[in-house]
Parts: C-alpha cells; sequence; structure tokens
C-alpha cells in the first residue's frame, strides 16, 4: 500500500532573481529534506513503513522551486495490523510532514513551530499527558505540542536534517525557504530564524539510553526547592534531586500542607538516563505523590 505527497519547496530572495542556485547549496539541502523525511518516518513509524522523496523536475519561474514528492510504502508484514486496532498507529505521509511542521495543521506548528517558539531556549522541563506534551521554557512560560513532535526534537538525524534544509539561508542574498501546497503558502522561513534551527541549540542530539517509570519509596532531605520544582530526597541507596511533575501535590504544597523533612513520599518515579556532549546524565521526576506518610523510625533509616 502506498500514499503520495506532492509539495514545493522554495527559496527565495535577491540572489535567485535569474533563478539559478548554486549546486553546492542545493544538493545538501535536497538530500537533507529526503533524510528529514525518512528519519521522522522512521522515529513515528518505527519499521512499519518507508518512505522516499523524490524531484519531479519541474521547476516553476519566481524564485526558485523544487517540485517534490513523498512517498510512503506501508511494508508487507503489517497487513494483519489492518484487522484490528493496530492500523492507527501508522502516521501516514501527510500527517508526518505536518508533525515536521512544513506542511502546517500540527498543534503549534509541529517541530518546526516548536523551534521557532524556543527561539534558541532550552526546556526547563516537558510534561507528557495522551497524546499533547508541554514544553516548559520557564515557570509561567509553556507550549503545548504533539507527543511525537517530542520524539522528532530529542532525535539527532531529524533534527541535523531540518538544519541543512533551512541551511542555505546562510548565504548572502537567500533570505526565504518556503513550503506550497496546492498553490498555498504553508510555510515560510526568513533567514532572521535560521539560528532557531540549530541541533546544536538544544539538548535535541541526547542518546536516551533509559527512560522508565516505577513506584519508589522516597525520604525528603530538604524542603527548599531547586531550580524551581525540584525536590531533594533519598531511595535509600543515593540522594538526588527529582522534579515535581504532580500539580496536585504542588498545589498542595503552596497552600500550606505540611510536609517536613524526613517525611516519605509513595511515588511514580520517572528516570531518564541519557548521554548530552559525550556526558552521561540522570534525570528525575515525581510524576504523581501517592501516598504522604511520616518520617520512618531511626532504626530504618
Amino acid at each position: 500500500m502506498n500514499n503520495h505527497e506532492r509539495f514545493h519547496v522554495v527559496y527565495d530572495g535577491p540572489a535567485l532573481t535569474e533563478h539559478r542556485m548554486d549546486v553546492r547549496d542545493l544538493a545538501p539541502a535536497l538530500v537533507a529534506i529526503a533524510d528529514l523525511f525518512t528519519a521522522a518516518n522512521r522515529e513515528i513509524n518505527g519499521d512499519a513503513a518507508e518512505v522516499r522523496v523524490q524531484v519531479n523536475a519541474s521547476f516553476k519561474a519566481g524564485s526558485f522551486w523544487i517540485d517534490l514528492v513523498a512517498s510512503q510504502h506501508l511494508l508487507s508484514q503489517i497487513k494483519d495490523m489492518f484487522a484490528g486496532n493496530g492500523a492507527t498507529a501508522i502516521a501516514n505521509g501527510w500527517t508526518i510532514l505536518q508533525i515536521v511542521g512544513l506542511t502546517g495543521g500540527a498543534l503549534a506548528g509541529g517541530l518546526v513551530g516548536l523551534l521557532r517558539w524556543l527561539k534558541g531556549r532550552r526546556p526547563i522541563r516537558i510534561e507528557q499527558t495522551g497524546n499533547v506534551a508541554t514544553v516548559w521554557v520557564s515557570e509561567t512560560e509553556t507550549i503545548d505540542v504533539e507527543r511525537d513532535v517530542i520524539r522528532l526534537y530529542r532525535n539527532s538525524v531529524v533534527r541535523t536534517s531540518l538544519e541543512k534544509v533551512v541551511s542555505p539561508l546562510e548565504r548572502e542574498g537567500i533570505t526565504n525557504f518556503g513550503v506550497v501546497v496546492n498553490d498555498q503558502v504553508v510555510l515560510d522561513v526568513h533567514d532572521d530564524e535560521i539560528a532557531w534551527f540549530s541541533a546544536a541549540a538544544s539538548n535535541a542530539d541526547a542518546e536516551i539510553v533509559s527512560d522508565t517509570t516505577g513506584r519508589k519509596l522516597l525520604l525528603i532531605e530538604s524542603l527548599a526547592f531547586k531550580d524551581g520544582n525540584k525536590l531533594r530526597v533519598h531511595d535509600g541507596t543515593a540522594t538526588f534531586h527529582a522534579s515535581i511533575e504532580d500539580k496536585e501535590f504542588l498545589a498542595n504544597f503552596n497552600a500550606g500542607v505540611r510536609f517536613g523533612k524526613g517525611d516519605v513520599l509513595v511515588v511514580d518515579l520517572r528516570q531518564v538516563q541519557s548521554i548530552v556532549s559525550a556526558k552521561l546524565v540522570n534525570e528525575s521526576m515525581i510524576v504523581k505523590v501517592l501516598e504522604h506518610r511520616q518520617p520512618l523510625q531511626q532504626s530504618l533509616i
């Protein structure tokens, strides 16, 4: 089973008034578009589908237009999925383009929209609820995006490929990159935005080693929050800081409900280990506080 999506990629600016573009700029950008779509498809669909991006050999006057066709092929081994609920797990080509942010329609503009909103800033935390993820850059500034957008944001191949797609904007005289579908401009990126697409501008190149959530008993070592909502706790083996994602717990804390040093919390604790810039990074997040207990007896601590 195949589906095809046609779209135009447009580079524009004073340097392109004669509708010519240096092949040394164009070739890597075209390859990057194919790599971007392939990596996004693999991240979202795994091995269930494969994609190809082909040039349709149709160049239009006015700026520099490239007619592309993205083809997605659903592999034979997933045919049985169409007999059950598994079929809904396959994102088609158009959906992938939307999640990347090339064609609009996705929540907050997909990955491209998220990067434009971040403007090179690093999220302080990301909370996922169902199919929506909330990205925080401060305690008061957030944006909601689709869950798959975060997967692409953290995928180094996707981020590097997207950076290469817009890289011609670094050249003098090339001021705009756009996508046109059915004669409608659905994306227009200006050269003054290019820094926001840098794959090195965030922790998007992090390699996730493990991401697990389990029931834990944590002893509060300090009630002083660090870096916003991080609490110093001990799990019987080590002391560490854990960010609080349970809004009800935070509301109770801010309302003056008594919590003391040495108190014990029964929680759902998410722990993520990743490699960032050749360094091993461990993050702990209290997803839900299930029970609040008084301090354990001294002999058990």
